[in-house]
């Protein structure tokens, strides 16, 4: 799932990761509101999360993300990437911490990375061992199921 409210960057990402062929991107939304909707209804494999969305703060999709899908994969993608922040989301549960104007290449690496060994990076994941990195499987992963404005 992507939830990025700037439909132009919501493309690029869709674009970047689908071109890839590291994973299908199958939903996406632009609000938390939105987010937390599909969340009730998809099983949610990964998600790439802005922090700031237009109606509310990305860290309560991370919350409720972790809470009803706690094997799922999040990669926060945010501009507002000071040290601060990123604490705070890995505290939440993020798995990846990402700077948009810097990390945006780290995504499709890590969609297919799950499922195989762990991904080498200078931005480091919550873990040293990722949790899906021991079940050796190589399909690209499905980032879930709908789009919603």
């Amino acid at each position: 799932m992507l939830v990025e409210d700037s439909v132009p960057f919501r493309k690029l990402l869709r674009a970047l990761i689908e071109e890839s062929g590291s994973a299908e991107v199958v939903s996406e939304v632009g609000s938390v509101a939105a987010a937390h909707f599909l969340l009730h209804v998809s099983p949610v494999e990964a998600l790439v999360l802005d922090l700031h969305l237009w109606d509310g703060d990305g860290c309560a999709v991370l919350t409720e993300v972790k809470r009803s899908h706690p094997a799922c994969v999040v990669m926060v993608l945010t501009t507002s990437s000071s040290a601060e922040h990123r604490e705070h989301c890995l505290r939440l549960g993020a798995d990846y911490f990402f700077d948009k104007a810097t990390d945006l290449a780290r995504i499709p690496e890590v969609l297919a990375g799950l499922g195989k060994a762990p991904i080498d990076s200078s931005v480091p994941p919550a873990s040293a061992s990722h949790p899906r990195a021991e079940s050796g499987g190589a399909a690209p992963v499905s980032l879930d199921q709908r789009s919603l404005p």
